[in-house]
């Protein structure tokens, strides 16, 4: 078969490769559309978390072409969307209830030592029905499958943070996964959310949603919070009680800080491609909590099934690209312009 192979930074090729088969424990999918998620444009530009060889994709969606003889509550097709990560199940994490914190998963999983997404066909193993692999219902469409995993990761931080309704939460960077935590937030009926970014589709994206909405280009994402909060402690700019720093771009991470209130929470979901600097003193004095959130558990897939089941996230309002297979490298380059961007997917049958 086809698949879409890392070989180094700026360096992805379309080959030809192994068919993968089902563990006893496992499935195939006929993998109908694969988003590129901003780690994949890490490891694309600067070969961050990947080896040569890889093949990458962990936001997939397609149809079930073979079964392993262990599981149950799938067949051959039916329409499917899975968790791409491993969870050993006996480490603390995992005995904690917290598999994306497995300490081995990220060794074995899909597209982070096995093969991924950007293929026509990719094997999943531990295919527990409800856990890891979710079925998809008929009026859910394979690319609003594909957005499943970037929803999760935005519920779960959405879910770490645990707002209440009339706390004012603040998003920084609108991605697909900072998009994804104002659906979350909303979802929670949290109504005071304003947010930024540069992007023209993703600010159109986000508007769409129903927020207030600030224009990194020319408008004060302080001045916008403190319109709600008024001004913080210490001569901070404003008092929000959660910045959800999404960007990535490391000098947001210390205004999400100033902009926090006093025992607020700040919760870093996004990678870095270099160390930010903050003002540590700042985080003491304030009482602020930092928080990393990763990846998400089979609750939070099967919420975002829900919200795109039941029309709360529009998919359509999030894709803005589709490439072929072969187009895999044009895909990776573009997902990489995020002023030209939001979700990007690759759809290994082609596209319209």
């Amino acid at each position: 078969m086809k698949a879409a192979v890392f070989h180094g930074p700026g360096d992805i090729r379309v080959e030809d490769v192994d068919d993968p088969s089902a563990s006893p424990d496992g499935i195939v999918i006929q993998v109908a559309a694969c988003g590129v998620c901003g780690s994949d444009v890490h490891a694309y530009r600067r070969g961050q978390l990947v080896r040569p060889g890889q093949v990458l994709g962990h936001e997939f969606s397609g149809t079930v072409v073979e079964v392993g003889d262990q599981v149950t509550g799938v067949a051959t097709g039916d329409r499917v969307v899975a968790m791409p990560f491993t969870p050993c199940r006996a480490c603390p994490s995992c005995l904690a209830g917290r598999p994306a914190l497995c300490e081995t998963a990220f060794r074995r999983s899909v597209a982070n030592g096995l093969p991924g997404g950007f293929a026509e066909r990719v094997a999943v193993p531990g295919a527990r029905v409800g856990e890891v692999v979710h079925h998809l219902p008929d009026h859910v469409s394979d690319e609003a499958g594909a957005l499943v995993e970037p929803l999760a990761v935005g519920l779960q931080a959405v879910a770490q943070a645990d707002p209440r309704p009339d706390q004012v939460a603040v998003v920084l960077g609108l991605g697909s996964v900072g998009l994804a935590v104002v659906h979350g937030l909303r979802a929670r009926g949290v109504e005071a959310i304003v947010a930024t970014d540069v992007s023209a589709p993703r600010l159109a994206a986000a508007r769409a949603a129903g927020i207030t909405v600030v224009d990194g280009n020319d408008g004060d994402i302080e001045e916008a919070v403190r319109e709600l909060t008024g001004p913080g402690a210490y001569g901070a700019p404003a008092a929000a009680d959660v910045v959800f720093e999404c960007s990535g771009a490391a000098p947001l991470l210390d205004r999400a800080i100033r902009m926090a209130r006093m025992g607020g929470r700040v919760v870093m979901v996004a990678l870095y491609g270099q160390a930010p600097l903050v003002d540590a003193t700042l985080v003491v004095r304030k009482g602020l909590r930092l928080d990393g959130t990763f990846a998400y558990s089979g609750d939070e897939f099967a919420a975002a099934v829900g919200l795109l089941a039941d029309g709360v996230v529009d998919a359509t309002a999030l894709v803005s690209h589709r490439f072929a297979l072969a187009e895999a490298a044009e895909a990776f380059e573009v997902q990489s312009d995020a002023s030209a961007s939001v979700k990007v997917l690759v759809q290994p049958g082609g596209h319209a």
